[in-house]
């Protein structure tokens, strides 16, 4: 018998508290969970947060907003393998400027280890137009003044140098589209790293930060390029959209 995993709303109504069993078909050739899996569970729990107080995907587009990540930040101590069961808590935290701040926690269930720990960004724009809403505009926001200490870099702007070495043009395909006719962004963790040289994608990631720039769109092309600083074990990444030159994501990979 398959067992039903929770997913509970705590009384501070901020945070929302969930079980998962790590299925093989989440994780990569070395057993461990993929980013992209991380990243896939920050965002549909972000939404589950605002659904289980009443506000699903629908319904907060048909009152005029949508929820859009713009920079992520994530510490790995140690990344889930299969058959794992761990405990995922995503809390609302108190907003930055125009943005809203979210804390995750990875944490095994049997021995409360703390996994992963992650914070992102979040806008809410008007979805026809992508036009900025500011959180004191948003009526439906889960309103909080927790601000707890970082364990991972903050989320903010990446420097890339300005030489940088192209990897690969990837095709944006129909499976790759969510349900706001964009690029799903835990793709982007993928561009990432498929790309990567074999020397590198075999290397344990201990940070990333993930910045999302500009849409991309189905049929367009991700022009994927990078750089490599062995001194400091990190790989800075861009995707260009080809269509019009602009960046489309930045990410910095940090590993042993």
């Amino acid at each position: 018998m398959i067992k039903e995993y929770k997913s509970e709303l705590l009384d501070d109504g901020i945070t929302l508290l969930n079980e998962k069993k790590i299925l093989f078909g989440q994780c990569g050739p070395d057993k461990r969970l993929h980013l992209s899996e991380v990243m896939q569970y920050c965002s549909d729990y972000v939404t589950e947060l605002y659904t289980q107080r009443g506000y699903d995907r629908d319904f907060l587009v048909e009152h005029g907003y949508a929820q859009m990540v713009s920079r992520s930040s994530f510490h790995i101590y140690d990344l889930p393998k299969e058959n794992d069961v761990i405990t995922i808590s995503v809390r609302e935290e108190k907003p930055e400027g125009p943005q809203l701040m979210r804390c995750y926690e990875f944490k095994d269930s049997k021995s409360n280890q703390l996994l992963i720990v992650g914070k992102s960004l979040w806008v809410i724009v008007e979805p026809k137009t992508r036009a900025v809403v500011f959180p004191n505009r948003f009526e439906f926001l889960a309103k909080s003044d927790v601000e707890t200490r970082e364990e991972c870099a903050k989320p903010g702007r990446i420097k890339f140098p300005e030489k940088l070495v192209h990897l690969s043009d990837q095709k944006i395909i129909y499976s790759m589209i969510d349900g706001n006719n964009h690029l799903t962004n835990s793709k982007y963790i993928n561009f990432a790293i498929d790309y990567l040289p074999e020397q590198y994608q075999s290397k344990e990631i201990t940070d990333f930060r993930l910045n999302f720039c500009k849409e991309i769109r189905k049929d367009d092309t991700m022009q994927v390029n990078a750089f490599f600083n062995n001194e400091e074990n990190k790989i800075l990444v861009e995707g260009k959209i080809a269509s019009d030159g602009e960046r489309s994501f930045e990410c910095e990979l940090i590993y042993k």
